[in-house]
């Protein structure tokens, strides 16, 4: 049964084997890694959500998360756009207040999604970033996101 799943989550969303898990990498400081705790490493890229809270994320979803160097962030939740703040330092991340707009999407799944989301980027905490995605943590240091 797991082998079928698996296949149809390559099919589905390709990137979730090469990138995102519910793991971040350590930080061990190694720069040969990639793996990196830098602001500079995840501004000003369109980051798209790949795991909400260990569940994938469709294709196409329209989700994004964008965030700049002085702590600008905007983004959309496939229904809505947002733009707010971040406070940012090396692997610390904090996001809100977002504003967002209100347009209500008809699918009662975009909205649960954009939910998820939403309540998902108010509990970041921290970040690690590497090659392979970037991980959104909580305080507890579980993984709230992880984007490619």
């Amino acid at each position: 049964m797991l082998r079928p799943f698996l296949a149809l989550t390559v099919v589905l969303h390709p990137s979730l084997v090469l990138a995102c898990g519910p793991t971040p990498p350590a930080f061990d400081g190694d720069p040969a890694t990639g793996v990196s705790v830098s602001v500079g490493r995840i501004t000003d890229r369109s980051w798209e959500p790949l795991l909400i809270d260990g569940v994938a994320v469709p294709a196409g979803a329209g989700l994004s998360l964008t965030v700049d160097f002085e702590g600008q962030v905007e983004g959309t939740t496939g229904c809505n756009r947002f733009t707010g703040t971040a406070d940012l330092d090396a692997g610390w991340m904090q996001l809100g207040p977002l504003a967002v707009t209100e347009m209500a999407c008809l699918e009662p799944e975009r909205m649960k999604r954009e939910a998820a989301w939403l309540k998902a980027l108010g509990e970041v905490r921290g970040f690690v970033v590497s090659p392979e995605g970037l991980w959104l943590t909580r305080e507890d240091g579980s993984v709230a996101v992880c984007l490619g």
